[in-house]
């Protein structure tokens, strides 16, 4: 009788117990909520692609769409990091980014939502005089919270949300001190020096001469990875100096249809593409398709080809203002051929070291360092006469190696910065993945 009443008892508990268990269950914590690994990455390519396709409407100038894909990226990463159990938060690692805030721990979280706002509120406030922009990622928002409501409440949609508009705000106030509003924008060439640049155009204005000055995410300073010129300016025929620029002339009056398609494949000008560090975000995102991403995975790719491409632009830009050489088309036609122009129109900013070389080899090193070896895959470009063009690749490092001849092929850069460019790059990115870790698990610590 007594056991009889004792097993009553213990049943009633358990099932006190159970119903407790069930209502918790059913509200839910932090660590309750739909983890990142478990949810496809498609939010966060489309925020990628958006943002590229922005900047091409905008015609964004390359190292200022670079500083875009660095932030969007970061803001990306942080925002589904609650998300990410096994994951490292970017602060502290970035060194000037001492805090951002986290979500409430008593509460489900939606990530994707948590994206959408996040990145809704960062693109806006870096893209202030751009109201078709802004109108774009309020619709990209609206349009991927909508579709999230099928897959979970409106509660957990507008707990999401909030956080993530409070997130985008912190990161908008971090963006503020990298020194972009107070950089310089004048120009003014060296007087009486043969080797510096000038416009190679009327009207032509010089790109971003103070970006130099720029914060970067992870270098140390703009300069930690400069490569010098090795190759003193001359006009003696028998210099190696002359000799580039009869090799820039020579290949740009003998190009083979295959050197057209790299030149222009390449050629990323703004207006017409995403800017080169754009093209390596979409390669990022080719991968994360490739070799079946979730969203945790996707994310952590793009932080770091993100934090690449944006500090391999300061980098350049630090040497190009420093050291500001002439363009090719310059020095031939005032020492050699005046009447040879080459195939890709001379950009407004001077040649050394070539941009593209430094962040492709950036990029490389980078997603060579994650994914621990090389990987074959395929890239989609639009240029500007041949269409859209789709090339094949064995390796990161060979498509590094087509991106950077490419400005050869052009004309619009000698060799010594295409080559130098790239080891400056790969310094970059090296620098950047022996310091970032977003994964310690996969990363081997």
């Amino acid at each position: 009788m007594r056991l009889a009443k004792y097993n009553q008892i213990f049943l009633l508990l358990v099932s006190i117990f159970l119903l407790v268990g069930a209502a918790h269950a059913q509200e839910g914590g932090l660590y309750d909520s739909v983890q990142a690994e478990d949810i496809p990455p498609d939010i966060a390519i489309e925020w990628i692609d958006t943002l590229y396709s922005r900047i091409q409407a905008d015609a964004v100038n390359a190292p200022a769409a670079a500083r875009l894909y660095g932030y969007a990226a970061v803001a990306m990463y942080e925002a589904t990091l609650p998300g990410m159990a096994d994951n490292n938060t970017l602060i502290g690692q970035i060194e000037h980014l001492t805090d951002l805030p986290w979500p409430t721990e008593d509460a489900i979280h939606d990530w994707p939502a948590v994206i959408d706002a996040t990145m809704a509120t960062v693109l806006a406030g870096l893209f202030p005089d751009s109201p078709d922009s802004q109108q774009a990622f309020a619709d990209l928002r609206d349009q991927s919270l909508a579709e999230r409501a099928s897959e979970v409440s409106q509660e957990v949609i507008d707990r999401s949300t909030a956080f993530g508009e409070i997130m985008g705000q912190a990161l908008l106030e971090w963006i503020s001190g990298d020194g972009y509003a107070e950089r310089v924008t004048a120009y003014t060439p060296v007087p009486n020096d043969p080797s510096t640049w000038v416009p190679t155009e009327e009207d032509m204005v010089a790109v971003e001469p103070g970006w130099g000055a720029i914060r970067p995410l992870i270098l140390e300073n703009a300069d930690v990875c400069a490569n010098l010129n090795d190759v003193p300016f001359s006009t003696d025929e028998n210099s190696t100096f002359y000799a580039q620029a009869v090799e820039v002339m020579t290949v740009g009056q003998n190009l083979s249809d295959e050197q057209i398609e790299i030149a222009e494949f390449w050629v990323d000008t703004p207006g017409i593409t995403g800017t080169p560090a754009g093209h390596w975000m979409r390669i990022a995102s080719v991968m994360i398709r490739q070799e079946g991403f979730m969203l945790n995975r996707a994310t952590e790719l793009y932080a770091m080809i993100g934090l690449g491409v944006m500090d391999a632009f300061i980098s350049s830009w630090s040497l190009k203002y420093q050291y500001p050489l002439l363009r090719p088309v310059t020095y031939i036609n005032a020492y050699i051929n005046p009447r040879w122009r080459p195939y890709i129109e001379s950009p407004g900013f001077p040649e050394y070291p070539s941009g593209h070389s430094v962040v492709s080899g950036a990029a490389a090193a980078l997603l060579t360092s994650y994914f621990e070896g090389a990987r074959a895959f395929s890239s989609t470009n639009e240029t500007i006469t041949l269409g859209t063009i789709t090339r094949s690749f064995t390796s990161f490092w060979a498509a590094t190696s087509e991106s950077a001849i490419s400005r050869l092929y052009g004309g619009i850069h000698y060799r010594a910065a295409i080559e130098n460019g790239v080891i400056q790059g790969r310094c970059v990115g090296e620098y950047i993945a022996d310091r970032v870790r977003l994964n310690p698990v996969r990363q081997g610590e």
